[in-house]
């Protein structure tokens, strides 16, 4: 192995190699630190590098390596971490000058899992902030013109960016899947429950999710068995494979580019062996879904930031702003009625799964948009956040402009291993192996 571009690897491939010996953790740190202050001044990825403390940890693990003692399957791989999660002894931001000096006592659950499994703290990545719209500086590795997508604009890049090989995010409406697309990734967005959000700055508490980046389905499979609060089950999907195609909506909301590049590669599905693709329709309930979301995510979002808004009013963006006082006005009668209606939203959409065993939707709009002034739009993402379903983004092209688009797949709650078994099996037919060009 050419042990001059490590920082190329991909998760499992790190950490395969860091076990067995080919190179050790430190060496693998120092290619990703290299890698860091290559592109870093100009992606923006990481609020903060843990520079000094990761290379002495990278030198403990490798200790330990040489007596055969692992302390997990991500021993001695560093990890990026969206600054939102407490990190002890870390600056904690969450994007916003109240926090800018903010060092947490205590890990959050996920950085608890994550060491536990052997991973190294490799930084903290840039949210925007408060964990809205209003963005931070990161900039699509792609194209430094364009968007990342956020919330968790710094992990996607700095995976993207070949910065480190994965990285934790979060998403409330389309924090996670959206930036994946656009930044040609592989992402997770586990059912709520499987993973604990605990010591973690939130946006909506019924909303909120952990997000997970990669480069393929196995890193971030990975990192979930990492983070997950049990062991999740991951079997070989049956085939047929039963897709549901979801046009309705979707392809309203997508541009004429990306409905043509996904039915290019819905063809291409339907003539690999093992797939049966159909279209999926919505049920009625699936009109209900951007009033209710609303609604919740308002009258949290006011709640979240009940004493801290009024003090510290300034160092709020316009589009967090304006959410906190729209929210302001939500009485409790139709926030508990939005909540009802969720149910029943929930409820009708599980029907889909009466036919299909995946849904398969675009990821985003269409490829990352000019301009770092805004983050794209959710809309794709929002209505799979709301059901609770497990949803991965794949890539599976490029647009005429050279950004890469991707698609989404969701399946029922609880359902994350299997939907990680079907995503496999459709990311070998995809077999998307671009990446950002030199000089990133």
């Amino acid at each position: 192995m050419n042990k001059s571009n490590l920082e190329e690897l991909s998760l499992v491939d790190a950490a395969a190699g860091i076990r067995n010996g080919t190179f050790s953790s430190e060496e693998y740190t120092r290619a990703l630190l290299a890698r860091i202050d290559h592109v870093e001044p100009r992606v923006q990825a990481f609020v903060t590098v843990n520079r000094e403390a990761v290379l002495a940890e990278a030198q403990q693990c490798d200790t330990e390596a040489k007596a055969k003692r692992f302390r997990g399957p991500l021993h001695g791989v560093p990890i990026g971490v969206k600054d939102i999660f407490y990190t002890k002894g870390i600056r904690t931001t969450i994007g916003a000058e109240p926090f800018r000096n903010f060092i947490p006592t205590c890990d959050a659950d996920i950085v608890i899992k994550l060491k536990q499994a052997g991973a190294l703290i490799l930084g903290k990545t840039v949210t925007t902030v408060f964990v809205f719209l209003d963005p931070g500086p990161t900039r699509n590795p792609w194209n430094l013109e364009h968007t990342p997508g956020g919330s968790s604009s710094g992990s996607a890049a700095s995976v993207a960016a070949r910065m480190c090989a994965g990285a934790i995010g979060s998403q409330t409406v389309g924090s996670v899947g959206r930036p994946a697309a656009y930044n040609g990734l592989v992402s997770l967005m586990p059912t709520q429950s499987r993973v604990s959000l605990k010591n973690t700055f939130p946006l909506s508490w019924p909303l909120d999710h952990a997000g997970i980046f990669g480069r393929s389905v196995a890193d971030v499979e990975l990192q979930l068995q990492a983070i997950a609060e049990s062991p999740v089950d991951v079997a070989a999907p049956k085939q047929p494979i039963r897709v549901g195609v979801v046009r309705d909506f979707f392809y309203e909301n997508a541009t004429p580019e990306a409905r043509e590049l996904q039915d290019a590669f819905l063809r291409k599905l339907a003539a690999a062996p093992g797939f049966q693709a159909e279209e999926a329709k919505l049920p009625t309930a699936f009109e209900l879904c951007q009033p209710i979301l609303r609604t919740i995510l308002r009258a949290d979002v006011a709640a979240v930031h009940e004493k801290l808004f009024p003090e510290h009013s300034t160092a709020y963006g316009p589009k967090l702003r304006e959410l906190i006082e729209t929210g302001m006005l939500v009485s409790a009668e139709d926030y508990l009625h939005a909540r009802r209606l969720r149910r029943h939203f929930q409820r009708e959409m599980t029907t889909l799964f009466d036919r299909f065993d995946v849904l398969l939707t675009p990821a985003a709009r269409g490829p990352a948009p000019a301009g770092i002034e805004a983050t794209g739009s959710a809309v794709m993402n929002g209505p799979w956040t709301l059901a609770d379903f497990p949803t991965m983004t794949l890539p599976f092209g490029l647009a005429a402009n050279g950004l890469p688009l991707g698609i989404q797949l969701s399946m029922p709650s609880l359902a994350d291993g299997g939907l990680l078994g079907v995503a496999a099996t459709i990311e070998s037919v995809a077999a998307f192996k671009e990446k950002p060009c030199p000089p990133m």
